[in-house]
């Protein structure tokens, strides 16, 4: 007696046949292939030839990879924090010969500078000194509005601006404009009252330097001078002289060249960090 078997149960039993036949083929085969040890290997000696050749952003990036990508494999990814502390060590190396080779001109150039500058220092009430200005001189300036500026021993550069009035303004604004162009800021006011009313307004470092390099870049120009209150009503506006352009000039000079100087030095503080970190961890525990 024959069965009658439909055609499409004879597909389904081929399907079946094949499936137990292909699936431990494919076991067999994923059991030959590459482990997760060996794939971290070949990221880890990928990253080692890159360190060879310089390319340390790029072995960066793959190191990380062996630690996302293999968290299990404990062993290469110590292998592979070894060499990124190295690569660290390296950057920092290079990072302090380039601050150590860039910090002797800037010095030369902000001593000459600083002979253009006197220094003030109340031991009493202050902790940090300034470079001012020679040209500059507060003591004829008791009785008008004018702007100020320093740079602290700290490598800080501060302008203020300040009003002189019978009665109280809030000032909060300043702008400053020549040819055209004009710039606009809004800073800290401290205010006082001795022979009559006083505020100043103070600029730090960024905002300061910016208002400095406006004065430096129109330094042969007429410099319009705009002060402003919390109330529409309370403005002022005076012109910048010839001896204050100057002054105010190389005070930018010396600000930008101190701002700098800090710079290289806080690379190479940080330099200094990461390579006395790396020896006492690698080279110390060498025999």
């Amino acid at each position: 007696m024959c069965t009658f078997v439909p055609k499409y149960l004879n597909q389904l039993f081929n399907m079946k046949a094949k499936f137990f036949f292909t699936l431990p083929l494919c076991l067999l085969l994923a059991a030959c292939g590459p482990s997760d040890t060996e794939y971290a290997q070949a990221l880890v000696d990928e990253a080692k030839q890159l360190v060879d050749h310089g390319l340390w952003r790029q072995a960066h990036i793959i190191l990380d990879s062996v630690h996302c990508t293999y968290p299990k494999e404990v062993a290469q990814r110590r292998i592979a924090k070894a060499l990124e502390d190295s690569i660290i060590y390296l950057e920092a190396k290079r990072t302090l010969a380039f601050a150590d080779s860039m910090m002797p001109p800037l010095l030369v150039q902000s001593d000459k500078l600083i002979k253009q500058f006197k220094y003030e220092k109340n031991e009493k009430y202050e902790d940090k000194g300034r470079y001012v200005h020679r040209l500059l001189n507060t003591g004829s300036n008791t009785s008008r509005n004018f702007l100020q500026a320093y740079v602290r021993d700290d490598r800080q550069t501060i302008v203020k601006s300040y009003y002189y009035g019978t009665f109280a303004v809030k000032q909060q604004q300043l702008t400053l404009s020549s040819q055209g162009e004009e710039v606009h800021f809004v800073g800290s006011n401290h205010a006082f009252e001795a022979e009559g009313w006083h505020e100043i307004m103070s600029l730090e470092d960024d905002q300061a330097l910016q208002l400095l390099n406006f004065i430096s870049t129109h330094s042969n120009d007429r410099i319009r001078v705009l002060g402003a209150g919390e109330k529409p009503t309370h403005t002022w506006v005076y012109y910048l002289n010839d001896n204050e352009k100057n002054a105010l000039s190389q005070t930018y000079q010396l600000g930008f060249l101190m701002k700098d100087i800090l710079r290289l030095e806080q690379m190479s503080n940080t330099a200094n960090k990461q390579i006395m970190h790396y020896e006492r961890k690698y080279l110390s525990s060498k025999p």
